[in-house]
């Protein structure tokens, strides 16, 4: 998964844009003191804290200053919450550098937090009286580097199938596809001369075709780590069927992120894209979900997770930086989890948040669904920025070049 890819290419959005159900949360930041050892507001009355973000949209910026201001105020600390612009990463490596990082920083877990970690710029959370207790453990294993606890995931983002109810309709699908074939299957039977049966990515060079990949590849069983493994092999050969089929157009190879646009645009029947898509409100046509099918009914659908997380750099000076992480532990309330999924479409970290999240969104089960059995592609390093591209050039290979899956596999893995 190319997860260094920011949500600047989705779908901005109001913070009226979020769904009707979100009034019962209007105003609901759950923003009472922490109930941890990490202190009370007589501790850190007067303390000033920074910190920063790079989540430069709304609602989610105008979200999240309101939850650390509330918070602040409750805690009798001051916080200066910044939203930054630009390149992220190296504002975040050039104040480690010169030792000027913030209180607070909220990084993704793919990279910036395991960079940061193995610099030992960042605090063990652990120490500070934060826990991961209400998370599944492939969220709280986001948070961490080297089995110590360095972030505290607030949120996290996969990916399931999105399709076009009246389409699925007029071809008759009356069950959601669970495997390949009836994928296959949904995608052909949904082919018109006016639209295709699905739209993805095949672009190379901006992470998004390695994206969507990535969960068919899992849900096959594969080993994202093995190009030549049997799960790969049916990942690439089930885009060489659509392809074949006349259900997933030629160009897919020319289409990035933006190519669910074809989707939205009514030119295909069913995309795969993450939860932002929940709060789009500008589709004019009646949407439903499902989980990323898996390879036959004896696999299990699974996805890449990317995450979000809060982290207390190091200040040497004990008191803010417990101060850091009861403002952390508040911000990550329940109710304010709640409210930022609902508003702003990603997956809450909690577990009994994510139920809260279904029970006002339902088509955003399909996302919560594969959390528990989800996959950190952090955990292959640098080495997953070699693999996406060689992922990328047996699907071109395959599709374009029709060769077989497993030759397309195998010359990428030698190459």
């Amino acid at each position: 998964m190319s997860t260094s890819r920011t949500r600047a290419t989705r779908v901005a959005l109001s913070a009226a844009a979020g769904v009707a159900s979100v009034v019962l949360l209007a105003g609901c930041t759950g923003s009472s003191a922490p109930s941890s050892s990490s202190g009370d507001a007589d501790d850190f009355e007067g303390v000033e804290l920074t910190s920063w973000s790079s989540i430069d949209f709304d609602p989610y910026q105008t979200l999240q200053k309101e939850y650390f201001e509330k918070c602040a105020a409750d805690l009798g600390i001051t916080i200066d919450a910044q939203t930054l612009s630009g390149d992220y990463t190296t504002s975040l490596l050039q104040a480690a550098s010169s030792k000027s990082l913030p209180d607070i920083a909220l990084v993704n877990t793919d990279t910036q937090l395991p960079t940061l970690a193995a610099q030992g710029v960042l605090s063990d959370l652990d120490s500070l009286g934060l826990t991961t207790d209400g998370l599944a453990e492939p969220v709280a294993a986001l948070g961490e580097y080297e089995d110590t606890l360095y972030g505290l995931p607030t949120q996290v983002e996969d990916y399931s199938v999105f399709y076009n109810k009246a389409y699925f309709e007029e071809a008759g699908i009356t069950e959601l596809p669970t495997t390949f074939d009836e994928l296959i299957a949904a995608a052909k039977a949904t082919t018109t001369a006016d639209h295709y049966g699905i739209a993805l990515p095949g672009i190379a060079g901006d992470g998004s075709t390695s994206s969507y990949f990535l969960p068919f590849l899992l849900s096959a069983g594969g080993d994202p780590a093995d190009l030549t493994s049997d799960g790969a092999v049916a990942a690439v050969d089930l885009y060489k069927t659509l392809v074949d089929d006349g259900s997933l157009s030629k160009e897919f190879v020319n289409w990035g992120w933006d190519g669910i646009d074809q989707w939205k645009s009514g030119k295909a029947a069913i995309t795969v894209s993450g939860p932002w898509n929940l709060v789009d409100t500008s589709l004019d046509f009646e949407y439903g979900t499902f989980s990323v099918p898996a390879a036959t009914s004896a696999d299990e659908s699974s996805v890449g997770l990317l995450g979000y997380a809060y982290t207390v750099p190091v200040q040497g000076d004990e008191k803010r930086e417990k101060a850091a992480a009861a403002l952390i532990e508040c911000r990550a309330s329940e109710e304010n989890q709640v409210d930022t999924a609902v508003q702003g479409g990603y997956v809450p970290a909690l577990t009994s948040a994510q139920d809260a999240f279904v029970a006002e969104v339902p088509a955003a089960e399909a996302f919560v669904t594969p959390v528990a059995n989800a996959f950190n592609p952090a955990t292959l390093g640098t080495e997953w920025s070699a693999l996406q591209a060689k992922y990328v050039d047996a699907l071109q290979n395959a599709t374009v070049n029709g060769v077989s899956a497993e030759e397309a596999l195998s010359k990428a893995d030698q190459g």
